[in-house]
């Protein structure tokens, strides 16, 4: 599987994820750190190699 469609998997699990609703606060802050950083890798990859952003996404 390609590195940018496996991040796109990861960002799409991590948004589902953190609306869990037993989710501590902290759990939380580093949850959504951790899709920032990722969400910023995929917009990268999605400048290097021309890829069209989806409005979703």
């Amino acid at each position: 599987m390609k590195e940018y469609k496996k991040l796109q998997i990861i960002k799409h699990a991590l948004q589902h994820y953190i609306e869990r609703p037993n989710a501590s606060e902290k759990d939380i802050l580093q949850e959504t750190r951790l899709l920032n950083e990722v969400t910023s890798k995929v917009e990268d990859m999605q400048d290097r190699y021309g890829i069209r952003r989806n409005e979703r996404a």
